[in-house]
């Protein structure tokens, strides 16, 4: 083996592993439990998973306008949609348990509804009626938003 035009860390993942998946970060650190965030209730889960796809989709929007080779547009463009697909079930997943867990209405007093206007001194914003935030089911019957890459549609 040329150990000169390996890279390092590549190595020792070739000779403990052979040509089977080691289960480790891009740092070469092991996967543990640690990686694994889950706070017990599934409203908050589901809510933490949801904004991840979000924000993949934001770094690989702010890639997609970067890259200038197609190939790598295209790929980018096919996490794109998956990143949406994940978020589309995070959310009828989030749908389907309204009114369980911590989606309850709990009781919402009058201090929930007192909201700060901290650039007029003295002035606030009482809302009457708040309602706990929900996410709308997907239409079925709607039409998918186009790809932003026109070989994809």
């Amino acid at each position: 083996m040329d150990t000169e035009g390996v890279q390092a860390g590549h190595i020792q993942s070739h000779v403990l592993t052979g040509l089977n998946p080691l289960m480790a970060n891009a740092s070469g650190y092991l996967w543990t439990a640690a990686y694994v965030n889950v706070t017990g209730d599934l409203a908050a889960d589901l809510l933490s998973n949801i904004a991840a796809e979000q924000r993949a989709k934001v770094v690989y929007e702010y890639l997609y306008r970067q890259i200038e080779d197609q190939h790598v547009k295209n790929t980018i463009d096919f996490l794109l949609n998956r990143e949406e697909a994940h978020n589309t079930l995070f959310r009828q997943a989030f749908n389907q348990i309204q009114g369980t867990g911590s989606t309850k209405d709990w009781g919402v007093d009058e201090n929930a509804r007192l909201y700060f206007d901290l650039s007029t001194p003295g002035k606030y914003f009482d809302i009457k009626n708040p309602q706990p935030p929900a996410f709308q089911n997907p239409d079925p019957n709607a039409n998918p938003p186009k790809s932003p890459n026109p070989l994809i549609q």
